[in-house]
C-alpha cells in the first residue's frame, strides 16, 4: 500500500512539473535541445569512412636471450661511433650486462642506449669502464 502511494504522488509531481508555465516545451519537443549544426533543411556532409585496415601483425614471441645478444653485439659492430670501443653484451632473462671499456661518456650512452632498444622488458646494467673522463 506504502507502494501505491508513493507512485501516486511522484505521478502528480511528474505532472504538475510538465505543467508549471510558458517557458516548458512544446509536445514532441525534448526537454533540452541544441540548436542544429546545419541550418534548417540541410544534412551534414556525408564523410566515407576509410575502409577498415588490417591489424598490425602480433609482436612475435618474446626474443631469446642469444637473439638480442647477437643484435646487440652486431649493432656494436655496425656503429660508428663505437668503432674504437671494445664493448661485449651478456644477456639472461632479467637483464643486459653491458662491458667493456669506451674511449668517451658519449660513447658509453650510445652502447647503452643500443642495448636499451634491444632489451625489451630486461633491465641494462653498466659496467662500461671510460678511459677519459669529459
Amino acid at each position: 500500500m506504502k507502494h501505491l502511494l508513493y507512485g501516486v504522488v511522484l505521478f502528480a509531481g511528474t505532472v504538475a512539473l510538465g505543467q508549471m508555465g510558458p517557458g516548458q516545451p512544446q509536445p514532441g519537443q525534448p526537454p533540452q535541445s541544441t540548436p542544429p549544426t546545419f541550418p534548417e533543411g540541410q544534412q551534414s556532409p556525408r564523410q566515407q569512412m576509410p575502409p577498415d585496415q588490417r591489424a598490425p601483425a602480433p609482436t612475435p614471441e618474446a626474443t631469446s636471450s642469444d637473439q638480442v645478444q647477437q643484435q646487440i653485439t652486431e649493432q656494436f659492430g655496425t656503429e660508428p661511433k663505437l668503432a674504437s670501443a671494445n664493448l661485449r653484451a651478456e644477456v639472461d632473462e632479467a637483464s643486459v650486462v653491458v662491458t667493456g671499456t669506451v674511449t668517451t661518456v658519449a660513447q658509453r650512452d650510445l652502447a647503452l642506449r643500443i642495448a636499451q632498444s634491444h632489451a625489451a622488458d630486461r633491465n641494462v646494467v653498466d659496467k662500461i669502464k671510460v678511459k677519459q673522463q669529459t
